[in-house]
């Protein structure tokens, strides 16, 4: 008997302790992961939202602060129908500035963010040759590869190369690869080589690939432009890449 007791007891573990305002903002999350909060819907004034959960009106300020700041909420302002926050969409400041905090103070490894950016990019290079009918986006790529051939400035081709991947992952659609890769840019910049003709080489064969709706090519391209990175003679070898 006391064997089946000690079996059964050890299935469980401590729970963890939140402060009142984490569990607002749990119950929040909730009712927003089961639809029963929606983007638009308004969130009671804040004191009949103390009310209504049963906790301090300085919990509840502390919640919603947290979500406003992390572009969940919008502050409401005044008093009657306009008082009280409300729920948005696309406002991703508040989630690029919170990415970008853990990165300056060292929550990932550097070999985790450019094991990251490069995948986000290889996904962006293939659906940017799905949508290679789309000559402006082309003729944008080309430009930007025609520039790095002809400046000798490392800085000014640091600049182009960041464009070029910027445009690349707009490119894709993918507004949550845009958001990631955004906040990842200090800390991780475009590959580099000092190799400036190999490098132009290497551009010049992505967006031919991508122009041509080779998106797996295109992929394999820009993954050999990050790991010649690491590997500066591996540049030459690019623009015969099958």
């Amino acid at each position: 008997m006391a064997a089946a007791e000690t079996s059964s007891a050890a299935r469980w573990k401590p729970l963890a302790r939140l402060r009142t305002h984490e569990m607002v903002v749990a119950e929040i999350e909730s009712q927003l992961s089961t639809g029963e909060l929606k983007v638009g819907h308004r969130l009671p004034p804040e004191r009949q939202f103390a009310e209504v959960l049963g906790v301090s009106r300085g919990a509840v300020r502390e919640a919603l602060r947290i979500l406003e700041a992390v572009g969940v909420l919008k502050a409401g302002t005044g008093a009657g129908p306009s008082s009280g926050s409300v729920v948005v969409s696309r406002d991703t400041t508040g989630m690029a500035m919170v990415l970008r905090m853990h990165l300056h103070v060292g929550s990932f490894s550097p070999d985790d963010l450019v094991e990251v950016r490069q995948l986000l990019e290889e996904v962006a290079a293939r659906k940017a040759a799905e949508v290679a009918e789309n000559g402006s986006d082309i003729a944008e790529l080309r430009s930007l590869v025609d520039r790095m051939n002809l400046t000798q400035d490392h800085k000014i081709l640091d600049d182009l190369k960041a464009d070029f991947h910027s445009r690349l992952l707009q490119m894709s659609g993918n507004a949550l690869a845009v958001m990631l890769a955004g906040a990842m840019n200090k800390s991780v910049p475009p590959p580099d080589t000092p190799e400036t003709g190999s490098q132009a080489m290497a551009y010049t064969a992505i967006v031919d690939a991508i122009a041509a709706g080779d998106g797996h090519g295109a992929a394999r391209l820009l993954t050999a432009v990050w790991e010649a990175s690491r590997r500066p003679t591996g540049l030459s070898r690019l623009g015969r890449a099958s």
